[in-house]
């Protein structure tokens, strides 16, 4: 059975952050665009409940603070929201791309690699060309393994936002 999460990034004061298709290039198909020395919001929504409020990000502990689902949204959905800052990070090298990992606490913990190009405030403008991203949604499968279950990711794909 498939299972998928939705990440939702956007900037401290909830402007959109782009994405865009690269093709395989770079080992995934898109990449999305940050900033270094920034500050963003997280919104992580699923059905499952998380077993902690902390999620990993490249190791760094975000706490989660679970939210009511909107009007619109599934009320049997779960709805994290955090923040995270760039501060840390070094800007992407020409012609590279960053994995970013990201360990969702599910009751099978979901480790995912998040395609990234970070970009220093002088290329303000190049981050945020291409795609808005509406979310990043992350099918997963918990299949039962040597040490017991675990969750598999199957796909990995930034949606837009639909103008």
């Amino acid at each position: 059975m498939s299972n998928a999460v939705y990440v939702e990034i956007t900037e401290e004061d909830n402007t959109s952050v782009s994405y865009k298709e690269d093709g395989g290039r770079f080992g995934e198909s898109q990449t999305i665009k940050l900033r270094v020395d920034s500050k963003y919001n997280i919104r992580v929504t699923c059905k499952e409940e998380m077993k902690t409020q902390d999620m990993l990000l490249n190791g760094e502990a975000i706490y989660l603070e679970e939210k009511s689902p909107s009007a619109d949204t599934d009320p049997n959905l779960k709805v994290y929201e955090g923040r995270f800052n760039t501060d840390k990070i070094q800007k992407t090298k020409k012609d590279k791309r960053d994995v970013v990992a990201l360990q969702i606490p599910l009751e099978y913990s979901l480790i995912v690699g998040l395609q990234c190009k970070y970009y220093t405030e002088k290329k303000k403008k190049s981050a945020s060309w291409g795609e808005v991203l509406k979310n990043i949604v992350i099918n997963y499968k918990v299949e039962e393994g040597l040490e017991g279950k675990h969750s598999v990711v199957t796909n990995i794909k930034c949606r837009k936002v639909k103008v």
